[in-house]
């Protein structure tokens, strides 16, 4: 149910992107306009994530979850009934309120029922069912769209949410909470020095890393269909299967990624992956090869592939950087750094692209990936310095 709700989130999250060129026709917008829209979405994420998880460590975590499904899917349904652009902007910052609850909730309840030997599956199932969510929206909303109108695939596609909430409700066990009553000693600490706890920790280097990662995916998720509808004169149709192609390889890389997580040195696991990403992402947006449908399929693939193979074990970096039974304000709180990347990319990259060009925001993509690579393997070398040194026999 977590991973499906996961699902339901990322759907959400790319509800817009797939549908700009349809919206850009009717209300006349410019592409800083468009990822104004993305960055209101992604605004809430950034202010409201940490509270709230510090809400699901005292209250537990499914009414949290599932009012977050709910206020989502409500907002995107009301999306399709926005009469101008400023009131696309309110709809979008309400459904970003709903998408806050989704990663400190979620994550406290995988974080109840999965152990060292499949955590890395564990969370690995999780982020397959949002990149899912990911590779469906563009295929699924740019298809309706082009069918019955981008307003009435708003509609539809929202109430799908509010149904799945109530599924949510009645279905849902209370597995965070019954262990958070079952904890012997219930937390004294205030608001503000579990802030200082999670500000003393190595939480602060995942946080940006996070800032930098979603800076990326952010910047692919919203422009990749106006890059190749532009740069490489495909069609809309075209360019959302090219992006329904990243996110379908992502979720593969997914899977593996959490089998090699289980297994092999995350750190290095990350590093390797993102530098790929970051290449492959430069070579694409200088168009080293020919600006084809195949190309594009081809090499998006591998950049999604490449960061679906990581998010296994960023979860699990997260999980080994956390203090004690604080998994809802920890996830809350490094999710607050991909948040302030995923609101300021769109509007960042958007204004790159109108008063430059979209291939130097492409190459900006790349340059955030490399920044991720830098940053996990300088994490990597700082434990290893702190690590004790094991005493001979």
């Amino acid at each position: 149910m977590v991973s499906g709700g996961h699902f339901i989130s990322h759907f959400y999250l790319l509800a817009f992107p797939p549908l700009f060129p349809f919206i850009l026709d009717t209300l006349a917008l410019s592409n800083t306009e468009l990822g104004l829209i993305i960055s209101a979405m992604m605004f809430p994420n950034l202010v409201l994530q940490l509270p709230i998880g510090q809400f699901v460590d005292r209250v537990g975590a499914k009414r949290v979850f599932v009012s977050g499904l709910f206020v989502t899917g409500l907002a995107t349904s009301i999306a399709g009934l926005a009469p101008n652009y400023p009131s696309l902007l309110v709809v979008a910052v309400v459904a970003g309120i709903g998408q806050s609850a989704f990663h400190p909730s979620d994550y406290a309840l995988l974080s109840t029922v999965v152990d060292d030997d499949n955590e890395g599956k564990g969370f690995s199932l999780h982020t397959f069912g949002g990149f899912a969510g990911f590779a469906a929206a563009p295929v699924v909303l740019g298809g309706l769209a082009v069918l019955i109108g981008w307003r009435v695939t708003l509609m539809i596609a929202g109430t799908a949410g509010v149904l799945y909430a109530l599924v949510a409700y009645l279905t849902l066990d209370t597995v965070y909470l019954d262990r958070i009553e079952q904890q012997d000693d219930e937390s004294s600490e205030s608001f503000l020095d579990e802030i200082r706890t999670i500000l003393d920790s190595d939480l602060v280097m995942l946080f940006v890393f996070f800032m930098l990662l979603f800076m990326a995916g952010t910047g692919i998720q919203t422009f990749t269909t106006v890059f190749l509808v532009s740069e490489y004169s495909l069609s809309e149709t075209a360019g959302n299967s090219v992006l329904t192609t990243y996110f379908a390889l992502s979720a593969i890389g997914i899977l593996l990624g959490g089998v090699f997580a289980d297994r092999f040195d995350i750190h290095s696991i990350i590093g390797g992956a993102l530098t790929i990403a970051a290449l492959v992402s430069v070579v694409l947006a200088v168009r080293v090869f020919p600006a084809t449908l195949t190309v594009a399929s081809v090499g998006f693939g591998i950049v999604g592939f490449a960061t679906g193979m990581i998010r296994p074990s960023r979860d699990s970096l997260v999980n080994l950087h956390s203090p004690p039974d604080s998994s809802g304000r920890s996830f809350g709180f490094v999710f607050s750094g991909g948040s302030l990347g995923g609101f300021v990319s769109p509007a960042l990259l958007g204004y790159v692209t109108d008063t430059l060009t979209i291939e130097i925001a492409f190459v900006g993509v790349g340059v955030f990936f490399l920044a991720c690579t830098t940053l996990v393997l300088w994490m990597r070398r700082m434990q290893h310095r702190v690590e004790p040194t094991p005493s001979p026999a």
